[in-house]
């Protein structure tokens, strides 16, 4: 609805929104919850402009020669033509904002802090200071890569007296018990609003000052974490944690960067396009981990005319992960007379249909689906496997590839972030481009016609990970990463 007089209510931000129909009267509700508006709405109906939309004036296109703003936000249906049309406009790049997680994004950076309730939060401060580590497990507890190894960190940093806190949400999945540290689950993500989830991983934040808090993802408690750094900037730490080469990553990141303490990178790419974007390398850390791994296998790799054992295990997802794939990979393996049994052991939202598929297709005979296997079996069932595949097309650095080159097993991937960081083509794995099944297909074929090459790469696979954790201490890389955070 149009109105008679211009907000004075709320913080007017540095930004605009383009669009002041439905949607942008969406967005001004939603934004007004935080305290929030935008300086004015850009709007191609030049019967708007000039007129005022719930308090916000419209201004025509070609006003925005003379307006200064930090970002704009495409707040309409016709996203792809106004993005071209603010780029011919002369709006840069970096400024146009789309997307539900940018909007919250920089609507969470805009907002007002005294708009959240924090009374009776805070608590006396704990004596471990900056020992006490919020560990962020935004997707639940749950068998990824991600929370794996947290849960890897968190025994790691008990043993030298840190006391940590799981912190998740209740999102739904397959939960994995592990009680190396208490676990608060911070709201019910289908009674809550977007301020009311914030405000909840807020407070409990505040009720743990002063503390370090390891964010892994790039939602609600990486944005409280800031937010509460905001507030206590003496007795909060961040260390960032970029596990994935998602440009959800790289955007939320990069406009909170000043409440950052260390960023941690998993791979040479991502750490490649930070700098490129400017990032400053004193804040830059390479993050490393530690895959069981001894220093000599006792295994050995399927012989001339035996079935080719090869291995899958991680989230059983189409999201990044692409395990729709593997059916695919399979009927190709199958037509071109590879004799092999795949095993893909994991849980996720796709199982059910992935077993369909496999039923389907007539998959079964090669096909084995494990299910969830314990974190104590994981190396028994790379040291079982000949290969390692993943179709994925996008990560971070992948601990099931480290896990898989550990027990012996080649890997046959895509060229994912982290990939070239383990495997150097034709010594100890293939790497193939981003969805090639007909490349995967023809290096395990390969691997397949020559068992010879099979177990040399898969010891050269070995041999990779051993070197590559010699000497490494885990507990003395964290003990001095926390104490330079809390010496700066």
């Amino acid at each position: 609805m149009m109105g008679n007089k211009e907000s004075n209510t709320l913080k007017c931000a540095d930004i605009l929104f383009f669009g002041a129909g439905k949607m942008g009267r969406y967005w001004l509700e939603y934004f007004k919850e935080f305290k929030v508006a935008p300086k004015g709405i850009i709007d191609n109906n030049r019967a708007l402009c000039g007129s005022l939309c719930e308090g916000i004036r419209v201004y025509p296109p070609d006003s925005l020669e003379n307006m200064s703003f930090d970002a704009i936000f495409i707040t309409c249906g016709r996203e792809e033509e106004v993005h071209w049309q603010l780029l011919s406009l002369g709006v840069a790049e970096s400024k146009i904002v789309v997307g539900y997680h940018n909007f919250i994004n920089h609507l969470l950076y805009n907002a007002v802090p005294d708009i959240f309730d924090l009374r009776q939060a805070a608590k006396p401060d704990s004596p471990l200071g900056g020992r006490k580590v919020l560990y962020d497990l935004q997707n639940g507890l749950v068998l990824g890569g991600v929370e794996t190894w947290v849960y890897d960190l968190a025994k790691v940093l008990k043993e030298k007296g840190c006391q940590g806190v799981y912190l998740t949400t209740d999102a739904a999945g397959a939960c994995v018990v592990d009680n190396t540290c208490p676990v608060e689950v911070l709201y019910d993500g289908k009674l809550c609003g977007e301020k009311e989830k914030v405000e909840l991983c807020l407070r409990k934040i505040v009720e743990n000052l002063p503390c370090t808090i390891v964010c892994n993802f790039p939602q609600n408690i990486f944005w409280s974490a800031c937010i509460a750094k905001r507030l206590y900037p003496d007795r909060v730490r961040i260390a960032a944690v970029q596990h994935s080469d998602d440009e959800l990553y790289y955007e939320a990141y990069g406009l909170w960067s000043e409440y950052i303490d260390k960023y941690l990178t998993i791979s040479s790419r991502m750490e490649e396009k930070l700098l490129a974007s400017g990032m400053d390398r004193g804040r830059l850390c390479r993050l490393e981990w530690k895959a069981a791994c001894e220093e000599r296998m006792d295994r050995t790799w399927s012989g001339e005319g035996a079935d080719l054992r090869i291995g899958y295990a991680g989230r059983i997802t189409t999201v990044s992960k692409r395990v729709d794939l593997l059916p695919v990979l399979a009927a190709k393996l199958r037509e071109r007379g590879v004799r092999f049994r795949m095993d893909i052991a994991g849980t996720g939202e796709y199982m059910d249909i992935l077993r369909q598929r496999i039923r389907a297709e007539g998959l079964q005979e090669c096909i084995r689906l494990a299910g969830y296997m314990e974190r104590k079996e994981i190396p028994l069932f790379w040291r079982g496997q000949d290969i390692m595949v993943s179709c994925s097309e996008r990560e971070g650095h992948s601990i099931s590839q480290s896990e898989a080159m550990a027990g012996g097993a080649v890997p046959v991937l895509t060229d994912v972030s982290g990939a070239a960081d383990d495997v150097t083509d034709g010594y100890n794995g293939y790497i193939v481009g981003i969805g090639d099944m007909d490349a995967l297909a023809d290096r395990i074929c390969r691997l397949h016609d020559d068992r010879d090459l099979l177990g040399w790469m898969g010891q050269n696979a070995h041999d990779t990970i051993w070197h590559r954790q010699a000497g490494l201490d885990l507990g003395a890389f964290w003990e001095g990463l926390l104490e330079e955070m809390w010496q700066s």
